[in-house]
């Protein structure tokens, strides 16, 4: 009998799945799955990001994280592809339906269907909280019955929603509809950021107003162990040392909030892995900065910058193409001799760009005004040398950007055309810009992509308009309206 059972236990060893991330690590440090993954999905960059994932011990910010670590993952179109790469994939094939099927029901494969409230039960068993405080769901419903997520319900308007509530979504408006669920990540100023499952076939953050009619109420589970205020970038200290790959601490925190308050959806878990580093040279590229993934002094004045906290960077960086107006602002100010700064810079690259070379080194001097002279006298302008509203709409034109930055003081022209998915340039910057401005933090890298899309539709949902994720005329008339 004692052979028996020390063979089982050599077995059971054997063919366990690992929870460390490295050898000898326990999932008190390190995360592991509870169960053992699809293939497709075990070769996954999702399957990385939750394995190197650290448990912090608030049950709050530990569901946020482990969903934050899978934004991005797309459903397949069949269990071959529960990789999370298939970015068309529209047959509800997911990783979290495999494990749901397989490991809650019991049955030889995966429950393929609508998987939102499998996403959140996933979350939730990765990182150990217990069915007793987040029930395994299949229907996005608070309450007890079948499989439900048996978590207290608040109706909209009658609670104030925290980091790791659940948020319901009633997509008629009726408030008695069950249509969607998702994490809240972090709230500021009434507008939630959600990171969801199967939310346009994939895991990605929906920006929303609390107040939104289509936001039904909100779930709390019973957490044992809970902080709101885990993902407020006041809870950490600023970093003064420059962090890296394999650091740990609470300014690594600072870094990882600062990050996903700005768009990038990085686990708050004070281990700066790949994940964190990978997300942190995209910011530093959407910044032209160099991407090696360390925060150090310039990197961080960057995002104290693009967080509205304090001064850019203290190492200046240097365009691809100093030539290219389009790196620096539109000036605001009437220019004239004896000035100077990045707007000055854009002047000094417009001349150039028009037939007038002039250095572009941002200081108004003699030549920048003799330069500015000569484009008036070729335009039919008073040649004072001063810039003025005038000279610059002429200059503006003259560059054939229409009415660049539209008076918003966004240093992009201002779209004349449809932005759509798949467009690139400049204008794209200045959409993505004018919705980071009103708190849909978008990466300003002049591509129209998924992420920016996304955005767009949250901003449509909020302001009324049809949420198809195209800026047309009266999307970029209601973005204006609320710079």
């Amino acid at each position: 009998m004692k052979r028996t059972i020390a063979l089982l236990l050599m077995i059971t060893l054997v063919l366990a799945p690992a929870v460390g991330a490295d050898a000898g690590e326990s999932f008190e440090t390190r995360l592991g799955l509870t169960y053992t993954p699809s293939a497709g999905y075990a070769s996954s960059v999702y399957y990385r990001n939750i394995r190197e994932l650290a448990l912090t011990g608030n049950q709050r910010l530990d569901i946020v994280n482990a969903a934050l670590t899978q934004v991005g993952y797309h459903e397949g179109d069949s269990a071959a592809e529960l990789g999370g790469g298939n970015a068309s994939g529209s047959r509800n094939y997911s990783e979290y339906g495999y494990w749901f099927g397989k490991y809650v029901l019991g049955n030889s494969g995966g429950f393929f269907y609508d998987w939102c409230a499998m996403f959140v039960s996933w979350c939730a068993r990765q990182v150990r909280i217990p069915e007793s405080i987040i029930n395994n769901a299949t229907y996005a419903h608070a309450g007890s019955g079948g499989y439900y997520f048996h978590v207290t319900y608040h109706a909209r308007g009658t609670y104030s929603p925290k980091p790791g509530d659940l948020v319901f979504y009633d997509w008629a408006n009726t408030d008695r509809q069950w249509d969607h669920v998702g994490i809240l990540a972090f709230i500021e100023n009434g507008v939630m950021h959600v990171a969801e499952g199967n939310a346009d076939d994939s895991v990605r953050i929906r920006v929303i107003s609390a107040s939104h009619p289509e936001v039904q109420g909100f779930g709390v589970p019973a957490y044992t162990s809970a902080d709101a205020s885990a993902f407020e970038l006041s809870s950490y200290p600023v970093p003064v040392r420059a962090l890296r790959q394999g650091h740990t601490g609470e300014d690594v925190k600072w870094l990882q909030a600062a990050l996903l308050h700005l768009g990038y959806a990085s686990p708050t878990d004070g281990s700066f892995g790949a994940n964190t580093a990978r997300l942190l040279k995209q910011f530093q590229t959407a910044h032209g900065m160099t991407a090696d993934g360390v925060c150090g002094p310039a990197t961080r004045s960057a995002l104290l910058s693009a967080l509205g906290l304090g001064e850019g960077p203290t190492v200046p960086t240097v365009p691809d193409d100093p030539s290219d107006p389009s790196n620096y602002p539109v000036p605001t100010r009437t220019l004239r001799k004896g000035m100077s700064g990045d707007d000055v810079k854009w002047l000094q690259a417009a001349l150039s760009r028009l037939g007038f070379p002039t250095a572009i080194d941002g200081d108004f001097g003699g030549g920048t005004k003799s330069r500015v002279m000569s484009f008036q006298s070729s335009h039919g302008l008073s040649a004072d040398g001063v810039v003025g509203p005038a000279t610059r709409a002429a200059m503006i034109s003259a560059l054939g950007g229409g009415d660049t930055g539209g008076g918003t003081g966004i240093g992009y022209p201002e779209p004349t055309r449809v932005l759509r998915r798949g467009m690139k340039g400049d204008d794209v910057k200045w959409l993505q810009t004018a919705l980071t401005r009103i708190g849909y933090q978008t990466a300003a890298d002049g591509v129209f992509g998924r992420g920016t899309e996304i955005n767009v539709k949250a901003f449509q949902r909020d302001a009324g308009l049809s949420a198809d994720g195209i800026v047309g005329p009266a999307t970029l008339r209601a973005l204006k309206e609320r710079l």
